[in-house]
């Protein structure tokens, strides 16, 4: 009897132990560890870090309760990370998962607001590079005028130089055809 009182309560254990196991590997659970990682990692004042912590919870855990947060969380610290780490695409592409989820009219005019201003700042982000492109264009052609300017004006020296030395020569011809037509009226 007492061993059976004994086998029955190391099942009962093993038993409660195994709930809690898998309650402790539940994705519910495990999208919650993940998310104070990433709350840790932004209170540290790592944001790019704990942005993509965020990111990984949402991407990972899209039906949890913690996605709506993860998506929020990921979209303000892309967005408002500083500017040497800040992932303005990433951060849309967050701000419209966020508006594609139930909001409050304020939040959904906020993520709206915010999704508006990075698709201008996206727009100028690419105009730079546009701009940029241009002026490596323009800087390759002022250089490859400024060498064949180069080139043309040394030619122009070496014909000056050559005109200089036909123009003696000519001198000297006509000094020449004047003594002689001036030995010939003699």
């Amino acid at each position: 009897m007492k061993s059976l009182a004994l086998f029955l309560l190391a099942g009962g254990f093993v038993l409660a132990g195994c709930g809690v196991f898998s309650n402790a590997r539940s994705p519910s659970s495990f999208a919650a560890r993940r998310m104070q990682i990433a709350d840790s990692l932004e209170q540290e004042g790592l944001y790019k870090q704990s942005a993509d912590a965020y990111a990984y919870v949402a991407t990972r855990f899209s039906r949890s309760s913690q996605y709506p947060i993860a998506v929020r969380r990921a979209a303000l610290l892309y967005s408002l990370s500083p500017p040497t780490i800040a992932n303005d695409s990433a951060a849309y592409r967050w701000y419209q998962a966020y508006l594609a989820l139930p909001l409050e009219k304020s939040d959904r005019e906020d993520a709206r607001i915010a999704v508006e201003l990075l698709s201008r700042i996206l727009s100028l982000h690419d105009q730079i590079v546009q701009l940029y492109i241009t002026t490596d264009s323009l800087t390759v052609l002022t250089k490859r005028q400024a060498a064949s300017m180069s080139a043309d004006t040394h030619r122009i020296q070496e014909i000056e130089q050559q005109l200089q030395q036909a123009q003696s020569e000519l001198a000297k011809i006509k000094e020449i055809d004047l003594r002689l037509s001036k030995t010939r009226n003699r």
